[in-house]
């Protein structure tokens, strides 16, 4: 019984090892394949251009806010409106958001403080209030840790503009600087997130976006349901492309990569996110969530290295393994995402693969997360229930709704 366990065992490393081999190279040649067929970035030049309407929805302060919102305004487009989505009156977001109006008087800045609630997630339920006064037909949703270009509207309209796509979504980096625990997330971001998209795109269509950017006609928004669709589910953007592709229409990443400007200043922090992200991305693909382990390079070449460790064969192995990881990550962060990984950045790879690999076997014990303060159980197919009614929500619910503010 034991030789049949250890050649068991024997051959789930060896599984793991290649299959995360397979994957690392997959993602470089995925990367490259996805630059190649989309070409460079190419904004839609000229002035008669269709207007777009940004939905922004916000809660409370986060580090560099203020420069990430002005960023929005600062586009390079000829008609668009911003309309900041804020569901409690004394939300210090009001301010930042006020002063954006005096700084960037040209441009049409609307905020909606709106307290009605509208299922269970905020965020959705903020962008059905701020979705009320959007003007017109093209729409912009963008999560508010996201930094862009100039140029950023006109590359987005470059794709939208086309009957058969119905939503542009971006890839995002990360800066790797700042606290320890905002490292580790940026790292994720860097040598996870986008590879995994890359890969993706090689085995399967895309049926998903990304909250870093989410663009959508107005048609194709009320065909599906409109927000109200998205306001029972944690990753609303997941399930909007879903829908999208259910309704005919074609997911595009655009070649435009945004930036996300990160600030984790806790452990816990680090944990709570990535333990949603598991067991989000778990309620909505099961089968893949089970099988993401076998991409963990680094966890097999430990374990076989634990397995095997008087034989050095295992630790050439891993050794092997880990310079491809390492430099395929470093290959991939610089080439394609424009992102600098320094020595001790790679150093830390490996343990924030580790890290990593904990999150997906923790994703597996429970259906709790915590979010925006709240805790919630996520069920099939991402459902998010409340796991204690916040009395605060409830009352605020019944509150008359607040005119716009316009100043």
């Amino acid at each position: 019984m034991t030789s049949w366990l250890a050649l068991g065992l024997d051959i789930v490393i060896a599984a793991g090892l290649l299959v995360s081999c397979w994957y690392y190279l997959a993602s470089y040649f995925g990367a490259r394949r996805f630059f190649s067929l989309r070409g460079r970035v190419t904004p839609l030049a000229g002035e008669d251009l269709p207007g777009v309407t940004i939905l922004k929805p916000l809660k409370g302060l986060e580090p560099n806010l203020s420069e990430n919102l002005a960023s929005f305004c600062r586009q390079d487009y000829p008609k668009f409106q911003i309309v900041f989505g804020v569901a409690d009156p004394q939300d210090p977001a009001i301010g930042i958001v006020r002063k954006l109006r005096s700084a960037f008087p040209q441009v049409d800045i609307e905020l909606v403080v709106d307290p009605r609630i509208h299922g269970t997630n905020y965020k959705v339920s903020n962008l059905i209030n701020a979705y009320r006064v959007a003007r017109y037909d093209y729409l912009v949703i963008a999560d508010s840790d996201i930094r862009v270009p100039r140029h950023y509207l006109r590359t987005l309209m470059a794709d939208l503009v086309r009957p058969e796509v119905g939503v542009v979504t971006c890839l995002y980096r990360a800066q790797t600087g700042g606290g320890w625990p905002t490292r580790i997330e940026a790292l994720f971001v860097n040598t996870d997130f986008a590879p995994s998209v890359f890969v993706a795109r090689m085995v399967e269509t895309t049926r998903y976006a990304f909250g870093a950017t989410m663009a959508i006609r107005r048609e194709v928004l009320e065909k599906i349901g409109g927000f109200a669709a998205l306001s029972r589910y944690l990753a609303d953007d997941f399930f909007l492309g879903n829908l999208v592709t259910r309704h005919g229409y074609r997911v595009e990443i655009s070649p435009l990569i945004v930036d996300t400007v990160l600030a984790v200043p806790t452990w816990r922090r680090l944990v709570e996110h990535q333990l949603r992200w598991s067991r989000t991305y778990r309620s909505v693909r099961g089968g893949s969530y089970f099988a993401l382990v076998l991409t963990h390079g680094s966890f097999w070449a430990l374990a076989n290295v634990f397995v095997h460790a008087s034989d050095p064969r295992a630790w050439a192995v891993a050794a092997a393994l880990l310079a491809l990881r390492l430099g395929v990550a470093r290959l991939l962060a610089q080439r394609y995402l424009d992102v600098h990984l320094s020595g001790a950045d790679l150093a830390l790879v490996p343990l924030k693969d580790l890290f990593l690999t904990a999150m997906w076997a923790t994703a597996f014990l429970g259906n709790t997360v915590q979010w925006s303060g709240r805790r919630f159980r996520v069920v099939a197919h991402g459902e998010m229930i409340p796991v204690e009614p916040e009395a605060s929500v409830e009352a605020r619910a019944t509150e008359p709704v607040r005119s716009r503010i316009r100043s």
